[in-house]
């Protein structure tokens, strides 16, 4: 059974006495039960005194989120519900009901808009962070928005996500449209390894001199098992050797290899299937035959081949963006359920939520428990400290 969760022991005895018997030994057995979620009201009660001068003493308060009725756990439990567990505020009202809470929509979400005004600074911080980085993973998800430009309609946003892998930062930014312009601004401070999707608008900011446009291995093969319905024995083939190169990555990690270790084992065994592979590839192109599943998928990956085996050159790069599509995926779930942001103010703001949860779950660290001792300590943090309070392994310790 789990170590980290409490134990409530019962021990029951015959009914019989047995205080002249010999114990002998005990059968055991465990269940798992849940406590619904307990909500209370703290009352926080401050004598008020007058001293022999006429002055007034109160003792002062500090609270997360004055002029409200919701603490720091409230608020964070509401945004980990939402944005994490895909609950929607309408179905948080709902639950809060069966406790006998009434609360109009607008309370709530409030409450979820001010704790995530409170990241601001923040996520600014983290922002940097990512973009420091030598190496980013990015993509791009739709996000609809309501907006008074399309009355009685959605925009369809954009969250670029960008992931330091080395970092384990991940951060969701709100770029309003897909457009190649908001692409590029979003990336304009960013120098390095930059590993992508078939997107060409990151195609320009690969032309850069300072960066190295890589490619995802995984985008590669889905195109093949799209080919497999019409030609499925050479399809098969390519999948074939590429399940061969990951075999040799879950290799690496098994031995716990260091980068310099994995480059030289990659640069080995990896390199002679993506030889065979390009051979292949180069064989049955056929460009001026009509277009069909197969010759697409052989088109795709040789346009992207430079850009698909450079991860081999350095054990620190990854053979494909699975980190950020696993971020994404939240995102994905959460559209199905709450179906658009209601302004671009609150795509922003779930912008700001998104990347702090992810930031968390990349570094194991509890995000309900984060976000109630940022939103209880942010404002007694001085501005050059603030980085102390990014959810990164070097900081786990405050947060636990």
């Amino acid at each position: 059974m789990p170590s980290h969760l409490p134990v409530e022991e019962t021990i029951l005895e015959p009914e019989i006495d047995t205080t002249e018997m010999e114990k002998i030994g005990q059968y055991e057995s465990w269940k798992y039960t849940v406590t619904p979620p307990e909500i209370k009201i703290i009352k926080t009660v401050r004598p008020k005194y007058k001293d022999a001068d006429g002055r007034i003493h109160i003792a002062e308060l500090n609270e997360a989120f004055p002029k409200t009725n919701f603490d720091a756990a409230f608020v964070a439990y509401m945004i980990v519900q939402k944005f994490l567990d895909h609950l929607p505020i309408y179905r948080q009202m709902k639950i809060f009901a069966r406790h006998g809470l009434s609360f109009s929509r607008s309370t709530l979400n409030s409450g979820v808009m001010r704790g995530a005004a409170k990241l601001k600074l923040l996520y600014e911080l983290l922002k940097t962070r990512a973009l420091q980085s030598n190496y980013l993973q990015a993509d791009e998800s739709s996000i609809p928005v309501l907006t008074k430009d399309k009355p009685g309609s959605t925009l369809k946003g954009c969250m670029l996500v960008k992931l330091a892998p080395k970092e384990n930062v991940v951060v969701f930014d709100y770029i309003k449209t897909k457009e190649k312009v908001n692409i590029l601004s979003a990336l304009d401070q960013f120098s390095g390894h930059l590993q992508v999707d078939g997107n060409v608008s990151y195609e320009t900011k690969g032309r850069q001199v300072d960066v190295t446009l890589m490619h995802c291995l995984i985008h590669s093969r889905r195109k093949f098992i799209e080919a497999q319905d019409y030609d499925e024995q050479k399809a098969s083939y390519v999948l074939e050797q590429i399940s061969e190169i990951y075999k040799i990555e879950r290799q690496c990690k098994k031995e716990g290899l260091n980068p310099d270790q994995i480059r030289q084992r990659r640069q080995d065994l990896a390199v002679p299937f993506f030889d065979q592979i390009k051979a292949w590839l180069e064989k049955n192109h056929q460009p001026n035959l009509p277009s069909n599943p197969l010759q697409k998928a052989i088109n795709y990956m040789l346009k992207r081949w430079n850009g698909l085996v450079k991860y081999t050159t350095d054990g620190n790069l990854l053979p494909d963006n699975n980190l950020i599509e696993n971020q994404i995926r939240p995102l994905a779930l959460g559209r199905k359920n709450f179906m658009f942001c209601g302004s671009h103010n609150g795509a922003n703001m779930a912008a700001i939520l998104y990347s702090f949860l992810g930031t968390c779950k990349l570094n194991d660290i509890d995000s309900f428990q984060w976000l109630i001792y940022v939103f209880n300590h942010i404002d007694d943090y001085d501005i050059n400290k603030l980085h102390q309070l990014l959810p990164l392994q070097q900081n786990k310790h405050r947060f636990q």
